[in-house]
């Protein structure tokens, strides 16, 4: 672990197989991971695990200099980055 890789937020986005292997090794390298899914269950199962649960994309991406999208197709990404509460609309210059 880093000491440095604590004072980064990372955002994951889908906790299928993928995704939820991803926030985990992030969050055993040090980083502080927030989750979101389209199952709020998922979510806030990897938060009683020591990760942090977010409602949106768009909450999530607030917090997160560095987000990750792991979903199953383009539909999906659309919705997670460009939707109603997509992460796009809350990025932070230069994420």
């Amino acid at each position: 672990m880093n000491a440095s890789n604590l004072l980064v937020n990372v955002g994951v986005i889908g906790l299928g197989a993928m995704g939820r292997g991803m926030a985990h090794s992030l969050r055993q390298a040090g980083y502080r991971v927030h989750v979101c899914d389209a199952r709020p269950e998922a979510a806030q199962a990897f938060a009683k695990e020591g990760g942090v649960a977010c409602d949106t994309p768009a909450a999530l991406a607030a917090l997160c200099p560095v987000v990750i999208s792991v979903v199953v197709n383009a539909a999906q990404t659309e919705e997670v980055l460009f939707g109603p509460q997509g992460a796009a609309s809350a990025m932070r210059a230069n994420s």
